[in-house]
């Protein structure tokens, strides 16, 4: 959920600030379009590559430690909130699947070769591959919202699972007495 916090709010802030900064690449010189968008790029691609490898991990991570989870007898004590946690991140695996199978290799071909027409100054072809991945941009923001939704139910619905296993727990310890043995010297029993 950090991760896509953050590269959300990365990605709020680095257009709008470079855009005001009106930056000219010379790199870029034969490129007649806003070189701010070029900049911007190339800044915001690097840390949307870091989010993508931060919620493989986690993903990965998460999968794991849940599956560990589902096979204990303690987890389907609740099954509601066990079920709901798996098709949680069975969701997420799916929406990750196809935004790294999909939608994120079309978007950084097009984003490549915007780039590369950009720095051979052909303008049009440029503008070709430019609205290209603008018109991929809504899915991958909803994407994004819909993984960050996942997360936020995965975590929401754990902390539920721990902190109802644990009081459930300490009631079944509490309501659970040991019946012990009078003690002899309470029966008017004497040592010898």
């Amino acid at each position: 959920m950090g991760a896509l916090a953050m590269t959300g709010a990365a990605a709020a802030v680095i257009f709008p600030v470079v855009k005001a900064l009106d930056p000219s690449l010379p790199e870029y010189a034969a490129y007649t379009g806003p070189h701010w968008r070029l900049a911007a790029g190339h800044v915001a691609s690097r840390i949307f590559l870091i989010s993508d490898a931060v919620q493989l991990g986690c993903i990965i991570i998460t999968g794991l430690t849940l599956g560990v989870i589902a096979l204990t007898a303690d987890a389907w004590a609740k099954p509601i909130v066990t079920a709901l946690r798996i098709i949680s991140l069975l969701a997420a695996i799916s929406i990750l699947a196809y935004s790294f199978a999909f939608l994120g290799p079309r978007m950084n071909l097009n984003l490549a070769n915007y780039w590369d027409a950009a720095k051979t100054g052909d303008n049009e072809a440029a503008l070709v591959y430019q609205q290209a991945f603008d018109k991929d941009h809504p899915t991958a923001s909803r994407v994004m919202v819909g993984s960050f939704l996942c997360a936020l139910l995965l975590t929401t619905s754990g902390a539920f699972a721990a902190s109802g296993a644990s009081n459930l727990n300490t009631l079944t310890r509490t309501s659970t007495k040991r019946t012990l043995e009078e003690p002899s010297l309470s029966k008017g029993k004497q040592l010898k």
